[in-house]
Order: C-alpha cells, then sequence, then structure tokens
C-alpha cells in the first residue's frame, strides 16, 4: 500500500497539481489547488472569452428568477404554473452546452430532467422514483435524433414530475385532519416514518417496535389508534403505493419490483396488489403506465 507522502509525490510528478485529495485510513483531505497547467487553465480561457463576448454582443443568459419558478412549479406539483412558466417571455437565451446542435440539445435535456427529478423530491417524490423516472428519460435522451423530439421529451418529464408531485400531496390530504394539522403522536410518526424508509426490508412489527424502544403491543395500539389501521396493513400499503409508481415510471419488471419491495413471492405481490388496486400489477401497468415519447 502507498502510504500518503508516496501517493502525493506520484501525482504531483505525473498530473502537475498543486492541489489533490489524499485518500489514507480510509479518510481523505483536499490539500491544496490544482495548478494552471492542468484542465483549470483552459476553462478560464474559455471563461473569460465567453464572458467577453456575450458582453460586446449584449448577449445574457435566461434569469434565474425564471428557472426558479420552473422548477418551483414542480417542486409544488403544480402543472398549471409549470405552463405558465414554460411559455414566458424572457431577455437572454439558454446556455450553449455543445457545438454540436443535437448535442446541445441532448446536454439541456439531460440537465432540465435532472434538475426537474431533484424538485420532485423535494416536493415529496420517493428518491428511488425520482431516480429511476430520471435514469429511463435520459437513456431515452440518447435514442433520439431531433431537436423538436428533445424539447418535447425534456418538457414531458417536467410535466410528468410536477404530476407526480400533485398527487404525493392530494394522497396526504386523505390522511385524517388531526394529522394533517400535525396532532399525531411522535413515537406513531417515527414508526411511520421508519416504515416508509425500510420499504426494501424486511419488516416485522417486533422489529419496528425494538428499533423505536417501545413494547410491540402498546406501538400496535398507538398505531391502530392515530392511522385508523394496523402497522402490518400500513406496510403493505406502503408497498403497494411505491409499487404502483414503479410500475407507472420504471422499467423494472413485476419480478424485480416484488423482491425490490420485500414481497415473499411475485404472486403473493399479485394477490396484494390486486387485493388495494382492483387489477394485477400487468394490467396496472398496460393501463396507466407513461408511453413511449416520438423520435
Amino acid at each position: 500500500m502507498y502510504n500518503t507522502v508516496s501517493v502525493r509525490a506520484v501525482f504531483l510528478k505525473k498530473y502537475q497539481f498543486s492541489r489533490i485529495f489524499i485518500i489514507h485510513n480510509g479518510k481523505s483531505w483536499y490539500t491544496c489547488g490544482m495548478s494552471d497547467t492542468f484542465f483549470e487553465s483552459d476553462v478560464q480561457k474559455r471563461f473569460s472569452k465567453l464572458m467577453f463576448t456575450n458582453q460586446e454582443n449584449g448577449i445574457f443568459h435566461n434569469p434565474y428568477d425564471e428557472e426558479q419558478r420552473e422548477f418551483n412549479a414542480v417542486e409544488q406539483g403544480d402543472v398549471a404554473q409549470l405552463r405558465k412558466s414554460i411559455e414566458e417571455n424572457y431577455n437572454g437565451k439558454i446556455g450553449t452546452l455543445a457545438r454540436d446542435p443535437l448535442r446541445n440539445a441532448k446536454n439541456l435535456a439531460i440537465v432540465v430532467i435532472t434538475l426537474a427529478s431533484r424538485a420532485a423530491m423535494r416536493g415529496g417524490l420517493e428518491p428511488e422514483i425520482a431516480y429511476s423516472l430520471s435514469d429511463s428519460y435520459i437513456l431515452k435522451v440518447e435514442e433520439l435524433h431531433t431537436v423538436d423530439s428533445l424539447e418535447h421529451l425534456m418538457r414531458h418529464s417536467e410535466y410528468q414530475y410536477a404530476q407526480m408531485v400533485h398527487e404525493v400531496r392530494e394522497r396526504r390530504k386523505e390522511q385524517p385532519e388531526r394529522i394533517q394539522n400535525g396532532h399525531t403522536n411522535p413515537k406513531v410518526d417515527e414508526c411511520r416514518s421508519y416504515i416508509v424508509s425500510h420499504l426494501h426490508d424486511k419488516l416485522t412489527v417486533g422489529g419496528i417496535a425494538d428499533k423505536l424502544r417501545m413494547n410491540a403491543n402498546y406501538l400496535s395500539e398507538l398505531f391502530i389508534a392515530q392511522e385508523q389501521i394496523t402497522i402490518s396493513d400500513f406496510i403493505v400499503q406502503e408497498r403497494i403505493r411505491v409499487a404502483r409508481d414503479l410500475l407507472l415510471y420504471s422499467e423494472y419488471s413485476c419480478g424485480d419490483i416484488a423482491g425490490y419491495l420485500c414481497f415473499t413471492s411475485q404472486s403473493y405481490f399479485g394477490q396484494r396488489f390486486r387485493e388495494l388496486t382492483g387489477m394485477t400489477p400487468k394490467t396496472y401497468r398496460n393501463k396507466f403506465g407513461r408511453k413511449e415519447q416520438p423520435e
């Protein structure tokens, strides 16, 4: 194993760094900045030239407040406001992310899809759903071959994320009024949070009670009193909720989803899914799943 000093010497000699990350004993330290002999100098030259050229020609980027309105609309699940923001007229232009127009459109779509996914997560969308949908859209970006189709796909992703956040918020409204107003038992809230964060793990009432350092029977009584549902049924309900989103917005197979959400078998997953939705996972995906975008 290299020691810290030898690693530093090798990197300094090979890359002419004056600032690097050093990893030693599982820890990393940031020592100082990169020298002008590396790529930083080229970036700085491009930056200076671009700033000068843009100022000389009166060229400016799109306003930041417009961008904020656009992604705040996604975060709030406000589809109407998102449409209004996208249709805004403003001074300025979108930045250039590649010299080739098609590559530029692809890079822009990737940026917008990524920003929309993060806004949706801030709005309450499950991270795994947001990440999976983002991956699916970005993979599709690389398959498209016209600027118009990329623009369509990019905007479709924003509207879809906004709609998903809207649905999350609507589901929250269905909770009892006392829960909406924050009149809840902290231990029950902690139990709910633990379940939602561990849907991909094996969950039992006893195991959850141990994590919360509570008696299992007492926790069950508190949970039923507040949520009007048993802990076991709540676990299944939340797993089916996530499964519905995965069926709609990801390409995972039914078997993969069943395994990810810790159902004992795909057939048991199908049975519980049908009990709560009235249809099989396959039928649900075929009926409501997202459609492919045109190339």
